[in-house]
């Protein structure tokens, strides 16, 4: 359901900027109230049948136009700078994407940490793994007391369900994580 709630935020937006309206002249014009129109385009509300209607009746489009979701696209682009921001002090982040994939969950990374700042994540759940891609520098990554040192072109994979560490040795290093979680899982803090 998540996903037509996102659908329908992003479309009522983009109806509305396309015919220009503010979110006061399309409550004027929807007979619904701006508050409402604010959460609807915030993904903040589960609308009732009757906001729907009038939403859509507005923009002259269908009940199911307004909360389609939107086809993917057979590739796939993420650019530079997108995605969630997980930036936090000792590094700079972003999830690039995080998909169901069989039973389980996976999660991709990028992520930039500061020369000789560590950072201590808790476990991500039974099962979770880390794979981490040095794109640059030098970083001493694993699970607190058998962390190892590995640098640009490196690759290394440990178990993500205990307790690990992360620091940048020497200058920043710029890593590649893949998350991979066996069940649809929620991400715990990175």
């Amino acid at each position: 359901m998540s996903d037509h709630i996102d659908a329908l935020a992003a479309n009522v937006r983009r109806l509305r900027e396309t015919h220009g309206l503010s979110l006061s002249q399309l409550g004027e014009r929807s007979g619904i109230a701006k508050a409402t129109l604010f959460k609807v385009e915030r993904g903040r509300t589960n609308p009732t049948l009757d906001t729907l209607i009038a939403i859509a009746d507005t923009f002259d489009v269908t009940v199911p136009d307004l909360i389609a979701v939107p086809a993917r696209a057979l590739v796939d682009v993420v650019r530079a700078g997108e995605g969630e921001d997980i930036s936090d002090d000792a590094s700079t982040g972003f999830v690039l994407r995080s998909q169901v994939i069989g039973a389980g969950t996976m999660e991709i990374h990028v992520q930039v940490f500061q020369k000789n700042k560590s950072e201590t994540s808790a476990s991500h759940g039974a099962g979770a793994r880390e794979h981490v891609f040095v794109k640059s520098g030098t970083i001493r990554v694993g699970p607190v007391g058998e962390e190892v040192e590995i640098s640009e072109g490196d690759y290394a994979t440990y178990p993500a369900d205990r307790t690990h560490r992360w620091q940048a040795v020497d200058a920043d290093a710029c890593v590649w994580i893949v998350h991979t979680f066996p069940r649809a899982a929620a991400f715990n803090d990175a």
